[in-house]
């Protein structure tokens, strides 16, 4: 949302400027080449899929936490481990052992919040868990994953150092098994910072918030085991008739694999209520079906502690294809087995679809068919049970269910694309937008930077690794049609260059998404979504800037953006009111229908239009870390879930374009289509033909070489002759 930057705020980041030690702690992300392709490394390990795996060993870490504060320690927190991990043990007093007494530690819950709104005064502290794994995970792979901590976390298993995660919306994990003591006490320990908005200009989100910032273990945390060889990820591109499937295996064993068979099968989907919250793919298929399509590769080596890419291509005919308003879903099953016993399966859904800008003009394309998105942002706020006072219950973690109820307001207001603002969206949120049917715009926290922060952050790589990390979780969900990139950014030079980085990193670890950032509408001319698929704007004409003529200066900016980007779809991403009480539900309703009335003709899906999208702010209410504020009512709905005057308003007017979202659970869809792998070319027979055309190719230079000597000859001896 546009901010009015408070002369505050502008004070503390010059002081900080002056005063403050820029991190020198690096990302831990990397991409490594491997036998066949590039895989994400992070912390001695392949990045794993974080999607919930029926068929492994689970022991969800959710329940008996203790939560002390303590100082936040800067310079400590934010150096290189190799020079302050020393430092930080011996803060930790013992904290980080087994034998710590923490009886006299608080209760806290997990996921759950140290700063909940709306004091939010803690900002670091240590968290200790015991638990028991099973005693037959004994010489198993075990992996310890975190959903989410906010902001960085340095994690002990058992006293032993494990690592550091920054970034407080996306998952990591590490490989415990040595450290782990299976049917024995085991205790974890982590130490989570999160430094109070403003304080620091290199960290993501760095300040100048309107949303509130939850800092803790903010997702779930649990330990999966595996056999030593394991199938780590299984990454789907769609396509319209098709699909491409990579596949990374890994060997934590001592010993080498040398005859490992990976078995792939595409089934059908069918999503109901029933199933509707079950977080496993698996549940989705249904009983007694038979497969669209599969394969299996044969005789495949994995080295002790190797890491191994293997990439599919499936062609299926008839499919069905994922869209808003039919959400066809597919579930992809890898098995990994060696001497006929399988070790391993892991399971992903995906949804095959396609978006993209058509290049005969500026226009949005979905499965091939001109399309313009009416939607609404979200938080990854919880809203119910609203406070005694009204305002949203809070808290960084929404239920199922309570995702549900916000997806079924918005459908209420024929919304069919949700901005999640301003960090990558709740994986329960993407699950049931994958098996409702709404199209998500999301993105990484990079928001209200300057010149000045956009450069401290992209240095350290900090954005860049926020959107590996948010790419790398979200890939098979069919839902995410856009990423964002920035949030009402200032200068030029650095955030088109800071665009340019992320626009390559992102079509090269993904690609099927289009791209863009939310830029100030009062500045239609911005040239930095230059490298980007889409150019995106938020508009507050007659709000925040502009006259009262509403309608007419939305008209404006629009034509001088088309004009700047003559062939991008200008993708509206926020335009709204707060009605902070009844007496302003009027001024909300009427922000609404002059604004959408400039936008509404001028949809990209009607001939001579070029607006993708218009996003109204915001669905619901929520927290901010503004002062002075607390709660921001831009909401169509009050916390108790009541309408405010506006909705039914966009209601009518969304209505009135937008094709039905959100019924996918009620349409009984079971997906289907004839598939079949497709021939993978024999590395050794193509290196065969390489040479083979090298070879050909050298004789006819010989030859050619030779035939022209001797024309050369000839013609010298007949010159010598007439002399």
């Amino acid at each position: 949302m546009a901010l009015v930057v408070p002369a505050l705020w502008l004070a503390l980041g010059a002081c900080q400027a002056e005063s403050f030690q820029p991190s020198q702690l690096p990302a831990t992300l990397s991409f490594v080449g491997v036998d066949r392709g590039r895989v994400a490394m992070q912390d001695g390990i392949p990045v794993p899929t974080f999607a919930y795996q029926p068929a492994r060993p689970r022991l969800d870490l959710g329940a008996g936490w203790h939560f002390q504060p303590a100082p936040l320690e800067q310079r400590l927190t934010f150096a290189p481990r190799s020079r302050s991990l020393a430092a930080l043990t011996r803060l930790a007093g013992g904290r980080e052992t087994p034998g710590y007494d923490d009886r006299g530690w608080a209760a806290i819950a997990v996921p759950g919040s140290f700063s909940p709104p709306p004091s939010g005064s803690v900002q670091a502290g240590w968290y200790r868990v015991a638990f028991t794994p099973p005693v037959d995970w004994t010489g198993r792979a075990v992996t310890l994953k975190f959903g989410s901590v906010d902001y960085l976390a340095d994690v002990w298993l058992n006293g032993h150092y494990l690592g550091y995660h920054e970034g407080g919306f996306t998952p990591f994990a590490f490989p415990v098994e040595r450290q782990l003591r299976p049917g024995r006490r085991n205790v974890l320990a982590v130490r989570v910072a999160s430094p109070t908005p403003g304080s620091r200009l290199d960290i993501v989100p760095w300040g100048l918030l309107d949303w509130w910032r939850y800092g803790g273990i903010t997702g779930p945390v649990w330990l999966e085991a595996t056999d030593p060889l394991s199938l780590v990820r299984a990454d789907v591109t769609p396509h319209l008739d098709g699909a491409d499937v990579a596949v990374v295996l890994e060997n934590r064993g001592r010993s080498a694999v040398p005859e490992a068979r990976v078995g792939l099968q595409i089934l059908p989907a069918s999503v109901d209520p029933a199933n509707l919250l079950d977080p496993s793919p698996a549940a989705l298929v249904p009983p007694g079906a038979t497969a669209v399509a599969e394969t299996s590769m044969d005789g495949l080596r994995v080295g002790a502690g190797g890491v191994i890419r293997r990439d599919l291509s499936f062609a299926i005919a008839n499919p069905d294809l994922w869209s808003p308003e039919r959400p066809a879903l597919y579930v992809l099953e890898v098995s990994v087995s060696i001497g006929g016993t399988v070790v391993d399966r892991l399971y992903q859904t995906f949804g095959l679809r396609r978006i993209e800008v058509d290049p005969g003009g500026p226009r949005l394309l979905l499965n091939g068919l001109p399309v313009a998105f009416d939607g609404v942002a979200i938080h990854g706020e919880r809203i119910w049970p609203p406070r005694p006072d009204g305002a949203p219950g809070g808290g960084p973690r929404p239920s199922g269910e309570d995702w549900l109820r916000v997806l079924g307001q918005a459908r209420l207001v024929h919304a069919d694309l949700l901005r999640v603002g301003h960090a990558p969206a709740d994986p329960t949120l993407l699950m049931l937008a994958d098996r409702t049917g709404f199209a998500l715009w999301e993105e990484i926290p990079l928001t209200h930077n300057t010149p000045e922060t956009l450069s401290l952050v992209m240095g350290r790589g900090i954005p860049q690794q926020m959107l590996a990390e948010m790419d790398l979780r979200d890939f098979d969900h069919p839902s995410v049609l856009f990423h964002g990139f920035a949030n009402e950014s200032t200068g030029v030079t650095e955030r088109l260059d800071a665009m340019h980085t992320l626009h390559d990193l992102d079509h090269r670890i993904d690609g099927t998404r289009l791209d863009g950032q939310a830029m100030y509408g009062s500045d239609p001319a911005d040239p930095t979504s230059q490298p980007l698929d889409v150019a995106g704007y938020t508009f507050y004409y007659g709000v925040f800037y502009g006259g009262p003529a509403i309608e007419a200066e939305t008209q404006r900016a629009l034509a001088q953006a088309h004009a700047t980007y003559p062939g991008k779809p200008l993708m509206i991403l926020e335009f709204g009111r707060w009605a902070d009480s009844p007496a302003e539900e009027p001024a909300q309703v009427r922000v609404f229908q002059e604004t959408y009335a400039a936008l509404a003709p001028r949809r990209d899906d009607l001939p001579g239009g070029y607006v993708g999208s218009a996003v109204w702010w915001t669905l619901n209410d929520y927290w901010t870390d503004r002062p002075g504020i607390g709660v921001e009512h831009f909401g169509l709905f009050h916390p108790d879930g009541s309408p405010r005057s506006a909705a039914p308003v966009v209601a009518s007017a969304f209505g009135a374009v937008t094709t039905v979202a959100g019924s996918g659970a009620q349409q009984g869809i079971v997906s289907g289509g004839r598939g079949e792998a497709l021939p993978r070319p024999d590395p050794l027979r193509l290196v065969g033909y390489v040479a083979y055309a090298l070879g050909v190719g050298c004789l006819a230079g010989l030859l050619l070489a030779l035939f022209l000597g001797l024309g050369r000859g000839r013609m010298r001896r007949r010159r010598a002759g007439r002399a």
